[in-house]
């Protein structure tokens, strides 16, 4: 079965509330105050409160949080280890 419409790659931060992934990602962990995913060679820290996903689709996800405290995105070097610049 062949897209119609082909994703691109994109991670938006929208009003501060919520955090849009297209295309491939991996999600590595969740929990009520924190979530962090790998994309594309980059790993992505989020940190707030009441953190959730919206929707979790396999080349989709929106999270929404109702506080944002700290967001991250570190290049992935290697497997388990991770850039911090």
């Amino acid at each position: 079965m062949r897209k119609l419409f082909e994703m691109g790659s994109l991670v938006s931060l929208e009003d501060l509330t919520s955090l849009k992934v297209l295309g491939g990602y991996e999600l590595v962990i969740i929990s009520e105050n924190y979530a962090k995913l790998r994309k594309e060679g980059y790993v992505i820290h989020i940190k707030g409160t009441d953190i959730h996903f919206d929707m979790l689709m396999e080349k989709s996800a929106l999270l929404s949080f109702t506080e944002l405290h700290e967001l991250r995105i570190m290049k992935d070097t290697k497997e388990g280890e991770v850039y911090e610049a």
